[in-house]
């Protein structure tokens, strides 16, 4: 087992061929680690051939800690030899602007990709199964343009929006389609490092600056990434002007009457340049101008203040939220041209789901009692 302890961890003396030794674990986080933790996540989201029998743990995200932040891990150590069995495959390009920008991961399918949203998207609740958190909702119905909506602010709001405009923050805004079939638009190192950063942000703003906190942050970051990149809808992207990379991004979900900002991540720098008061005003303002749409749903905060920032902003923290928020009225919504290169098998993949579950009511039905 692993034992956290102050900035140290203790190793397990059968990774190391002797007695226990105690591992400094540096929590400063820069490019470089990540890139080397990035290196040691694609080993789980690449089929590799070559893979041997060291293959099975690169799952184990305790080893990738210990392997990237440790500063005094034995040369013979499992972790070391998994950063280097790992490295060896992504060395010789890891700095290159293609490597940086490579899409990984499965070829997920439409359907797959919506039954993986749902979860996020609080069907938990509307489907009577659980309750989920309190859901932040604004109302659009009563508006026909954004601007409608900013009068209804408060002046320092107001005034945030104002800022909040990509010919002044330097940065540039893109919408990358999800398509199903395809590896998702947001599954590469750099909006890896985006997710990084965000978590070990916000982690160390709601339990100050610890090893604990830090650890946390890491595997929420990893698990929060591989769960993004497995779902339905679109990515808006933020890319600063100069550098050309990705600073942050936005994950939108629509299905029948509600567009949901379903994940928010950026950077350290991302985040003083005022880019979710800019995804927020698009996306409300995206929403709006399409007829379909009541409602726009910013979903569940992580701590209270963050509800109480939504709440300046037109948007109402909801308990029996799916009252408000129509979810079930529709299905998932795309551009005409979204998923057309996997249009067929689709199709297919939702008749034969339709036959199963013919076959299943009939079972019922036919089950003596």
């Amino acid at each position: 087992r692993t034992c956290w302890g102050g900035f140290s961890t203790c190793l397990r003396a059968s990774d190391v061929g002797g007695e226990p030794v105690q591992v400094t674990i540096n929590t400063t986080l820069c490019d470089e680690k990540i890139k080397n933790l990035y290196c040691w996540i694609k080993r789980v989201l690449v089929e590799d051939p070559d893979d041997d029998v060291y293959a099975n743990y690169f799952n184990n995200i305790e080893l990738a800690i210990m392997a990237v932040f440790g500063d005094n891990l034995p040369s013979d150590s499992l972790p070391q030899k998994l950063m280097e069995i790992a490295l060896s495959k992504e060395r010789r390009n890891m700095n290159s602007t293609e490597w940086e920008e490579g899409l990984v991961g499965d070829e997920i399918s439409r359907t797959e990709r919506e039954r993986s949203s749902l979860g996020a998207m609080g069907a938990g609740q509307w489907t009577g199964q659980w309750m989920t958190r309190p859901h932040s909702l604004l109302d659009i119905r009563n508006f026909t343009s954004v601007d409608d909506w900013i009068k209804t602010l408060p002046r320092g709001c107001k005034r945030t929006l104002k800022k909040a405009t990509a010919n002044e923050q330097n940065f540039t805004v893109f919408s990358k389609p999800i398509r199903g079939g395809d590896r998702a638009p947001h599954s590469s190192y750099q909006h890896f490092r985006c997710v990084v950063y965000h978590e070990v942000r916000l982690l160390s703003n709601m339990y100050g600056q610890s090893p604990g906190s830090f650890f946390n942050a890491l595997a929420e970051a990893i698990s929060r990434y591989i769960g993004t990149t497995r779902q339905a809808g679109n990515i808006v992207e933020y890319r600063d002007n100069d550098s050309g990379k990705v600073i942050g991004f936005a994950h939108e979900i629509g299905k029948a009457r509600t567009f949901r900002g379903q994940w928010f991540y950026c950077d350290d720098s991302a985040a003083t340049r005022y880019v979710w008061f800019h995804s927020v005003k698009d996306l409300v303002a995206r929403s709006i101008a399409d007829e379909r749409i009541d409602t726009v749903d910013l979903g569940p905060s992580g701590s209270d203040a963050f509800t109480e920032l939504k709440q300046k902003y037109g948007f109402v923290s909801v308990v029996d939220w799916p009252r408000f928020a129509d979810y079930q009225s529709g299905g998932f919504i795309y551009s005409d041209d979204q998923n057309e290169r996997e249009s067929a098998g689709d199709e297919f993949a939702r008749l034969i789901n339709i036959l199963t579950e013919r076959q299943t009511s009939e079972g019922n039905e036919e089950r003596p009692s």
